[in-house]
């Protein structure tokens, strides 16, 4: 396991939220670093609230105390398998990224055969071994729109610059999206008929 995925679990087992963020998952982070500090701070309410007299006190002293801690154990639970079990996700895409990239260049070579069938199967076995792999998802969204499928176009191509951290297709996605999004051109009018007459001349 690399020495970040390692760092992202101790962080998460130190503080839930923080490993998230070392990850790159920061809205998850944030949630789960929000979440945890409410719990704590349910815990130091029950702490200050059990020297004052019960009439001061709104709610149940013990029941809030059970309540955070149970929060708070969930949440810090919660935290240490999800990097974990990112983590390993991420060392089982690295070791198959090789075998990724070669399903990605079978695709290519039957788009130049002009077999799209064989792309898309292609493109399907580089998705089974990584759905957010940017370039799995930009070729598969330009072999939908080249079979006229626009909506999956669209949906691979928006997930394409979704995952796309490097910006390597964004560009070019855009500008698939663009031609996706453009009006059909309209078809000139047919010239008029000539009159019978002249036709039977």
């Amino acid at each position: 396991m690399r020495i970040r995925h390692a760092i992202a679990i101790a962080l998460s087992m130190l503080l839930p939220g923080i490993g998230h963020i070392a990850a790159g998952k920061a809205l998850k982070g944030l949630l789960l670093f929000f979440l945890f500090g409410f719990a704590v701070d349910g815990w130091v309410y029950s702490q200050a609230a059990g020297v004052l007299p019960p009439e001061h006190t709104v709610l149940s002293i013990p029941s809030v105390r059970n309540g955070s801690l149970a929060l708070g154990g969930l949440l810090w639970a919660f935290a240490v398998f999800d990097t974990t079990a990112l983590a390993l996700r991420r060392r089982r895409i690295a070791a198959k990224a090789e075998a990724a990239d070669g399903h990605v260049r079978d695709a290519l070579v039957a788009r130049l055969r002009n077999d799209p069938q064989a792309a898309l199967r292609a493109l399907g076995a580089a998705q089974r071994i990584n759905d957010q792999d940017p370039d799995a998802l930009f070729h598969l969204g330009v072999v939908y729109a080249a079979l006229g499928q626009r909506r999956k176009a669209h949906r691979a191509l928006r997930r394409c610059i979704r995952y796309d951290h490097d910006g390597k297709w964004d560009s070019q996605a855009q500008r698939q999206l663009a031609a996706l999004d453009a009006p059909p051109p309209r078809q000139a009018p047919a010239p008029p008929k000539p009159p019978k007459e002249e036709a039977e001349r």
